[in-house]
Formats: C-alpha cells, sequence, structure tokens
C-alpha cells in the first residue's frame, strides 16, 4: 500500500497558519510536495531508497506567533488639532503598527497593518512620517537615535522584494483572506463600526475605506474567548481582558455572526494531526457531497468526509443514519483502525456505493444553500435515491448472509454495500461461538472490517427495495426535520413577522422549535386538523427576506405560513405534509402541480340537496375533486371557461353560509368551506384562476368553445348590430372608449354585457381589433408567418388552401378555435357585402396587421387573410349539412345541448321572431335556417330579429280540416306604400280549412284576402 511509505518535508507557510481560507481548486495541489510515495523514491535513484520509512501519521503544526520588533513610548500627532502631539505606546510586530493609551492596555486605540505602509521618511525635530494610501501618520521620538531605529524597523519590515524589476504590489493580502465582515453597532462607540473576522483575529475598522487600506482600530484575537448570544439582535465576544458587545440589524445576521466566530474560536483549539493523515487519501481532501476543498468533517459510519456546511446537514439525518465527528477537535474517538478504514476507502469508493446512479443536474456544489444541501443530504443517505443497487437478494435473511460472508474477507466495500443496503450488521450468524458478523470478522482477524461494524452497530438502514423508484419520503417515513420560517395568527398579515425555526415532522404533528438544540417546541400543529393547504410558486417578501411560502389552514380557523428557502425544499415539504391528511384514495392529487388542496363541501349536477365531502386541488386554471372516500371519479371544472361564478347566502338549519356557485359546459357545482377564512381563501383563489391574468389567448376567459369571451361578444354584437352596416371594421370608435371598453374586459370579461344603447358599433369592433393586435402571441403565431406568406407561391388556389390547412392544424388549440370563430363571422359579413360592402378584400386589409400583429400591411398578408376569409367553410371542414340545416334540425340539436328529453307527441318548432317580438311565425321544417338569418339584413332593423324555440302550442293532432281559429292582426301586404305611408292596419283573420281568410272586421261580411 502506497500511503505506507512516505516524506516529510516542510510545509508551506500558508498552510500552517490556523485559519487560512481553503485554497481554491485552480491552484497547484497543496500536497504535491507534501509526501512521496514509493514511486516517488524509485526514480530518486539510490540516495532516496536510503531515506528512512515513516508512518502515514505524521504531522505537522503551526508556527511560532509573530516576534515583537520594536516597542516604546511615541508622541503622535492627532488629527484633529494642529500641532498637538499625544503621548502613545507603540508596538511593531512585523505585520502591524499598533498604538495604545498605554503600556497596559491590551487593546490599541488604532493600528496600521504593514501592508498598507507604503513609505517611511523622517522629519525634523526627531519626527517620522507613516504614508498610506489613505492618511500620513506623523509619529515623534524623544532622540534621534531612536527615531532612526524606528525608521530603520519600519523600513526594513515594508521593504519590497530584492528584485529590481519587481514593483510592490498594491494589494492587500488581509482582503482576500477575510471570513466575514460587516457594519455592526459597538457597545461604548459612537456609531457602527465595520467588523472583519480573518481567521482567529476580529478586527475593528471606522469605515469601509479604512479596511481597505489596511487601517484599524483594534485586533480581538479569540484564541482565550467565547461568544454569548445575548437580548434581541446584540452578541457578546468575551476575552480575558475585555467584553465587546456587539449589536446586529436583524437576528439573522447575528445568528451568522455567532456561527462564524464559533467557527473561528472552534479553529484557535483544531489539532490538524487527524485531518492530515485522513487527507492522505487524495479523494478525502474534498467533501464528499459538494466537493468543497479540504473538508474538516467526518460521518464514521457512511465513511465519508465532508465540509463544514455539510456536516450541520449530516445532524439533521440523526445518529441512527449519519454519526458526525470532527477530524480537528475530535482527535480522541480517531483510533488507528477508523484512520486507517477512511484511508481505505476514501470518498471516492464510497460514492461509488452512495452516488453511483446521481444525475449531473442534481449534482450539489460548494456554493449551494443551507437548503439545498438539506434537500440532497437527505436523498442521497435517508432515501438513498442515487445508491448502488444490488443485484440478487431477494429477502433480508439473503442480505445478512451475504454479509456474515463478506466480513471474514478484506473487501470492506462489499461489507458496506449490504449494510447500506438493509443487511443487519447485528444479525445472528448460526454459531453459538460467534453469534456476530463483528465476532466473525475478530476470529479472521479483519481489524477494518470491525472497525466499520463498530460504528454501524446502532445505524438503521432499510432494506433497499422498500425505497423503489415511485416511493417517497411519506411512503417509507413519516420524519421530516429542517429549517423553516413560521408565522402563525390569524390572518395573513403575521407573513412580515416569520421567523426561522428548527422544524419536525413526526407522528402526524408539526413541531418547530427555537433552534435545533432546543429540548422543547415552542408550537405545536396536528396536521390531521389541515382542511387546506395553499402553496406560493413564486417567492414571497416577507419580513425574513424572499421564501417560497405554504400555507396551512386549520379547522379552527387558524392559519400557519411556513416558509422555504428554495422551491426544491418546499415541495419537500408539502409532499410530507400532504401525506399526513389526504386519503391515499386521493393520491392522484398530489401527483401535479397544485397552488392549493384541501377539503369543501360540495353538491353538483346529479344531486344538489345534499352536501358532501370532497377533496378538491387547483392548477393554474382547472379545478380537480374527487368524492374523496366515496366511490367516484376525478372530475375537471376549466375556470376559464366558467359561465357563471357567483357568491350568495344559504341557510342551513340555524346557520347561515356562503356557497360559490360555479357553471361550466352545461354542469353545475355548488361548494362551501369548514369555515369562512376557509371559504375566502377557495372563493379568492377560484375568482383569480378564472379571470383574465395576462395578454396571451390562453390566459383569457373563455367560452365553452375555447374562444375568448372578448372575442366571442364582439362578434356577437357585431352580428346582430352591424351585419348590414355600410364600412363596418372600416369606421373607426373612439379611442378613450375603446380603451376603457378594452380595460372592462380584461379585469372581468365574463360580466361585460354589450348593449346597443350603451356602446356603439365602431367603439367594440376598433375594441376587437385592438385585442388581436395586442395579444401576447399574433393569433396565426409569429413563428408561422413565413410560411403563411411562402404558400401564396403556390398559383393553385387549392394547393394553397391545402397549406392553409395543414398551418392551421399546428396552431394551439385556442388559436384554432378563436381563427374559426373569427373567420365564420367574416365568411359571415361577406356573404352580406351586397348591404355593409365589405367585402373579402377589404376585410382582409382591416384585419392582417391585426392577426399577424405587423406594423401596417402588405399585399402578401392581405392576400393570405383574404384566402382564409373566402376559404372558411373548406379550411375547418364546414359540412353542407350544417350550412342548409332546417328548422327541425336546429330544434332537435338545441334541444340535445340543453338536455331536454322530448317524445315523438311533442312538437318543437323554430320560430323567426321580428319587429322587436311584434311578429313570429314558426319555420317550416324544411325551410334552411341560415338562408332565412341572411334575409333578415333586408329588415329595417335587422337586431331586431331572433329565432326561438318552442313548443307549437296551435298544432292539433285532431284533423286539420275541422280547425277553425280567428282573431285581430295587423296586416300590411306592401302594395299601397304611397296611400297608406307604409303602416299596419287591423284586419280580422281567420284560418279555416286549410285557408288564411282576411276580413275588414270581425262582422267577416266583406273578404279582402284569402290564400
Amino acid at each position: 500500500q502506497l500511503y505506507y511509505n512516505i516524506k516529510k518535508v516542510s510545509k508551506p507557510k500558508e498552510l500552517k497558519e490556523k485559519g487560512s481560507p481553503p485554497a481554491p481548486p485552480t491552484i497547484p495541489d497543496p500536497y504535491k510536495d507534501e509526501y512521496s510515495t514509493v514511486d516517488d523514491f524509485a526514480l530518486g535513484g539510490e540516495a532516496r531508497n536510503a531515506l528512512p520509512d515513516i508512518s502515514p501519521y505524521a504531522c505537522f503544526y503551526g508556527a511560532p506567533k509573530n516576534q515583537v520588533l520594536k516597542v516604546g513610548w511615541l508622541d503622535k500627532l492627532s488629527p484633529q488639532g494642529k500641532c498637538v502631539f499625544q503621548r502613545r505606546w507603540v508596538r511593531f510586530d512585523g505585520e502591524s503598527l499598533a498604538y495604545y493609551n498605554n503600556d497596559k492596555e491590551m487593546y490599541s486605540k488604532g493600528m496600521i497593518l504593514a501592508s498598507a505602509i507604503r513609505q517611511v521618511r523622517g522629519l525634523g525635530d526627531n519626527k517620522f512620517e507613516v504614508v498610506t494610501s489613505l492618511r500620513t501618520f506623523i509619529f515623534r521620538a524623544e532622540r534621534e537615535g531612536e527615531r532612526q531605529e524606528w525608521m530603520e524597523t519600519l523600513q526594513t519590515a515594508t521593504r519590497p522584494p530584492a528584485c529590481g524589476s519587481q514593483k510592490r504590489s498594491n494589494s492587500l493580502p488581509h482582503l482576500s483572506s477575510t471570513n466575514k465582515r460587516g457594519l455592526l453597532e459597538l457597545r461604548g462607540y459612537k456609531g457602527r463600526v465595520l467588523v472583519s473576522l480573518a481567521g482567529s483575529k476580529v478586527r475593528l475598522c471606522k469605515t469601509e475605506q479604512d479596511f481597505k487600506s489596511g487601517l484599524a482600530v483594534a485586533e480581538v484575537e479569540l484564541t482565550a474567548a467565547n461568544i454569548r448570544d445575548a437580548d434581541r439582535r446584540c452578541f457578546d465576544i468575551n476575552t480575558p481582558f475585555k467584553n465587546f458587545c456587539f449589536t446586529a440589524e436583524s437576528e439573522r445576521e447575528k445568528e451568522e455572526w455567532i456561527e462564524a466566530v464559533q467557527e473561528s474560536i472552534a479553529e484557535t483549539l483544531s489539532d490538524y494531526e487527524v485531518a492530515e493523515k485522513i487527507w492522505f487519501n487524495e479523494a478525502n481532501r474534498s467533501c464528499a457531497d459538494c466537493r468543497a476543498l479540504q473538508p474538516e468533517w467526518a460521518s464514521v459510519n457512511l465513511g465519508v468526509v465532508i465540509c463544514k456546511k455539510c456536516a450541520g446537514q449530516h445532524r439533521s439525518l440523526g445518529p441512527s443514519i449519519s454519526k458526525v465527528r470532527s477530524l480537528k477537535l475530535d482527535s480522541s474517538i480517531w483510533s488507528n483502525e477508523l484512520v486507517e478504514l477512511f484511508l481505505e476507502v476514501g470518498n471516492k469508493n464510497a460514492n461509488s456505493l452512495w452516488a453511483a446512479n446521481l444525475p449531473l443536474e442534481e449534482e450539489l456544489y460548494s456554493g449551494a444553500s443551507a437548503e439545498q444541501r438539506a434537500t440532497f443530504i437527505r436523498r442521497k443517505y435517508r432515501e438513498r435515491k442515487y445508491r448502488r443497487v444490488l443485484e440478487g437478494f431477494d429477502d433480508l435473511e439473503q442480505l445478512n448472509q451475504a454479509l456474515c460472508a463478506a466480513v471474514v474477507s478484506p473487501d470492506v466495500l462489499q461489507t458496506m454495500a449490504l449494510v447500506f443496503s438493509g443487511a443487519d450488521v447485528m444479525c445472528a450468524t448460526g454459531d453459538p461461538t460467534v453469534s456476530t458478523p463483528y465476532l466473525l470478522a475478530q476470529r479472521a482477524g479483519q481489524r477494518l472490517q470491525m472497525e466499520f461494524l463498530h460504528q454501524n452497530k446502532l445505524s438503521d438502514f432499510p432494506r433497499l427495495e422498500q425505497w423503489s423508484e415511485n416511493t417517497t419520503l411519506s411512503d417509507a417515513s413519516l420524519f421530516m426535520d429542517g429549517f423553516l420560517y413560521i408565522s402563525s395568527g390569524p390572518t395573513k398579515t403575521t407573513l412580515d413577522h416569520m421567523t426561522r425555526r428548527w422544524c419536525t415532522l413526526e407522528g402526524g404533528f408539526l413541531s418547530y422549535y427555537e433552534s435545533e438544540r432546543s429540548p422543547s417546541a415552542i408550537g405545536r400543529v396536528d396536521v390531521t386538523e389541515v382542511v387546506s393547504l395553499a402553496v406560493s410558486n413564486t417567492e414571497t417578501m416577507t419580513g425574513a427576506g424572499t421564501v417560497f411560502t405554504v400555507e396551512l389552514y386549520l379547522q379552527t380557523e387558524r392559519a400557519l405560513i411556513v416558509g422555504a428557502e428554495t422551491q426544491e425544499t418546499q415541495h419537500d415539504w408539502i409532499q410530507a405534509l400532504t401525506k399526513c391528511f389526504v386519503p391515499p384514495k386521493v393520491e392522484g392529487l398530489l401527483q401535479r402541480d397544485s397552488e392549493l388542496i384541501g377539503r369543501l363541501l360540495y353538491k353538483e349536477g346529479h344531486d344538489l340537496y345534499h352536501w358532501r365531502t370532497g377533496w378538491f386541488m387547483l392548477e393554474g386554471s382547472a379545478l380537480h375533486f374527487s368524492p374523496g372516500d366515496e366511490e367516484g371519479e376525478e372530475e375537471v371544472l376549466q375556470l376559464k371557461q366558467l359561465q357563471e361564478l357567483t357568491v350568495s347566502t344559504h341557510t342551513e338549519g340555524e346557520e347561515k353560509i356562503q356557497v360559490l356557485l360555479m357553471v361550466e359546459g352545461g354542469r353545475t357545482v355548488y361548494i362551501h368551506g369548514f369555515n369562512k377564512m376557509d371559504f375566502t381563501l377557495w372563493h379568492s383563489a377560484i375568482t383569480l384562476a378564472s379571470g383574465t391574468d395576462g395578454k396571451a389567448l390562453s390566459d383569457q376567459q373563455l367560452t365553452k368553445n375555447g374562444v375568448p369571451i372578448i372575442v366571442d361578444s364582439c362578434i356577437a354584437f357585431v352580428t346582430q348590430y352591424g351585419l348590414c352596416q355600410e364600412g363596418v371594421y372600416q369606421r373607426p370608435g373612439d379611442p378613450g372608449r375603446v380603451a376603457l371598453l378594452l380595460d372592462e374586459f380584461t379585469r372581468d370579461a365574463r360580466n361585460v354585457k354589450l348593449r346597443e344603447k350603451e356602446h356603439q358599433l365602431q367603439d367594440v369592433t376598433d375594441t376587437l381589433k385592438s385585442f388581436l393586435s395586442q395579444a401576447e402571441d399574433a393569433l396565426l403565431t409569429k413563428e408561422l408567418y413565413p410560411y403563411w406568406v411562402s404558400a401564396l407561391d403556390e398559383k393553385d388556389e387549392r394547393q394553397r388552401v391545402k397549406k392553409y390547412s395543414t398551418f392551421i392544424e399546428s396552431l394551439p388549440k385556442i388559436n384554432r378555435s378563436t381563427l374559426d370563430a373569427l373567420l365564420q363571422h367574416l365568411y359571415r359579413i361577406q356573404q352580406c357585402s351586397n348591404l355593409n360592402h365589405m367585402l373579402s378584400e377589404k376585410l382582409a386589409s382591416v384585419f392582417s396587421s391585426c392577426l399577424f400583429q405587423t406594423q401596417g400591411q402588405t399585399p402578401q398578408e392581405t392576400s393570405v387573410i383574404r384566402d382564409l376569409i373566402s376559404n372558411y367553410v373548406t379550411l375547418f371542414s364546414v359540412s353542407q349539412k350544417h350550412l342548409i340545416m332546417r328548422s327541425a334540425e336546429l330544434a332537435e340539436t338545441a334541444l340535445s345541448m340543453r338536455n331536454v328529453t322530448f317524445s315523438a307527441d311533442d312538437l318543437w318548432t323554430t320560430f323567426e321572431v321580428i319587429e322587436n317580438g311584434e311578429l313570429e311565425r314558426p319555420l317550416h321544417h324544411s325551410e334552411k335556417i341560415l338562408e332565412q338569418v341572411l334575409e333578415w339584413s333586408t329588415l329595417d332593423y335587422p337586431s331586431s330579429a331572433f329565432l326561438v324555440i318552442k313548443k307549437f302550442s296551435g298544432y292539433l293532432a285532431t284533423d286539420h280540416k275541422q280547425f277553425i281559429k280567428g282573431d285581430y292582426l295587423k296586416f300590411n301586404d306592401g302594395s299601397s306604400k304611397l296611400l297608406s305611408g307604409h303602416k299596419f292596419q287591423d284586419r280580422y283573420v281567420v284560418l279555416r280549412a286549410e285557408q288564411l281568410l282576411l276580413y275588414r272586421d270581425i262582422k267577416v261580411s266583406t273578404l279582402l284576402f284569402s290564400a
């Protein structure tokens, strides 16, 4: 084994200094010259072979502290006044020039780093000045000789390298070695000071500029110091000579400072001997989880060397999964066998077990946040998501048998693989004299096997088949823990008061603690009492910063808000929480990216008399719901296509409850919550999801046919009031009224009703064109623009239409349905061009820039739109049956759509109504509907005409020849316009024996007309 023959050489200075930061990945290997292997000796010849072999456990220690080079009394010129010198005790140790009030004080009044001194030069009267980039300090000695000694000492220590061509660097080394720095309030000091933590020293500076220039007030050595958490935002650094009380801007910042100082204090107590031994295996020089350099912690039972940040997350797994120990502080537990085990295995081999199937995109990097580390480490070691799966083991007995066979061999990796797959380290061997695998290894003399089994005697790894690919964390264990931000109260106003807490989920209870070391919880929630869970998929600003929140609404009308630093951590907690209160029968709802999930009382179409409990889940604009405990399939309401969304108050017994009514596609659903807070939550979420939330077509409120309501409403209005208006769509509307109407549709299109007396035709047409022009993407899509235009290269119109059909099929569904409705409308308008003078060419010139969203219009764009309008019937496969639908077919189709049942004896008929309901007639069953409707354009007021379907009460099943009916009716035959002024006159009309008889009055003495 190569690591048994090594050569000890002097350690580079930067590695001797405690507290120095890890070297970046690009620097040369710091161990390259540290040790030499057997192969290195062989290459060196006989001289190297003569060197003695020494243990790999040799180590080196830090360099001695800097010696004081010069100390004594000097007068220092005060910066506040002219020619005022103050007596100061001055000390120079080669690294800094510090001055004190007297020779008894331990902490200086001011300090100049040696690296910041640019020049030292003499002045008259025994004075000399120390020049820095920011200030010049003037000192005065009592005698000329003393001044000269000070100048020589300072000049020698700050002299640049001897190489003549090499200039002194302006960079200051203390800037790059700082672990943490920031502004803090210091008790007894006016204003805030800049505090810099570098290694085992805390440096105090007046300003950031002073810090960058190498000037400071004092430096606090942490070797014999301790830190204490004080009230609110305060913390104390206590030394044997003085206590420093600091105040941070927030509690979170305070915690960060405490953690950083504690780490530095621990560093002063560190012993690098074990670390250097472990690092001899090259794979152990970077963290097994995030690859951070020079990791100083290890999980002694998992066999991995890890950095401090990952070690904190390993502790969260619990000692039954990961036993975390320090390489520098826990030297007593590091036996020779344990060290040798880590040298034998190493992070590379350990990760061949733990991370064999780790996807590249899920790898952890050294700069990851605490939440990202927690998620990754939980998945890697608790869930064992990335592990190497052992083949050929069907049950625990086979795993145990394989373990007993492995421990008597030197192959520790095989033993590790078996134990991490669920083999029991305390299983029975079948031999009463050596009853455990540990005793088997002992008898076989396998020291490393014994050490590994000893470290894992209390570990608990379930068998791997319990962790299938489809198994979530909650399937195997309903335990989770980690830091979350908690805010509890009756309303959401507590978002500004979220506090970071250590949280655990166990046994269906979510508990939160002051810190991970707190023995008792400060709050506890029974998750089974949760009725709704709301998820924020975007970062939410809170008093604690930006977090991803989850809101838990309880039956007691209380809300608990928890926040995670990453969306991945939020997702893991959601999965675990919902497992606690969502029944297994509706777990399908959990597979989607829900924004809101919970229980509601509801009733729907087939049973509007009884409330049932159901599980609802909101995903985008789709509301999924399932009966839960009852038999029934999951259903979906498309909220964007609701025809009605209203709130009403119902009386249930003695209680009044709010009920939300939703109507979509002929289906009616009523819901209400378990309390007012729960109902308000769902009402707000459903209203928001059903509304317009963007400029994309898919973000609009839609009709049941998937067409934006704004498009459908404008088309219906123009069809009713503008079909025969000359120049329809060419006349401009009022920009102010158009903008206002467009805004109304954007806010709530479902409740905008266009009425003739309130809205102008030109405003409505411009609103439609503006909407299409301002949509997020063109209706015909900008991506397909070159294809639409290139289709014009085909001279044969039929070939062009085939290409257009292909392009239409490739459009998104909502674009396709909207285009269908619009082209049908424009086709109908050009069919009435004899009245409105809007041929397809004119319509195309108006709509080309809207449908393509281009500036102005081009002949090519106009030609494409003209082709689409003219060939609407072919492009959208409108059947001839649809075009020639007759009265009887229309009545039957309409009744089927409304789920109206009718028998053969019923006679439902389509009636044509004109003159605002003054006149109506039943259409003959063979009359073509479209042709009849198009004739309305000849009326004085085409908008006054409509169709209605109802039972024909005038029809009798008796002999028609015996049927007689008479009544006064308004009559005008149109033959005497000049004489009568084109007015209707009262006449008595009789229908008898299949004849229509017209009389002047009821006396029926004069017959005017018969048919």
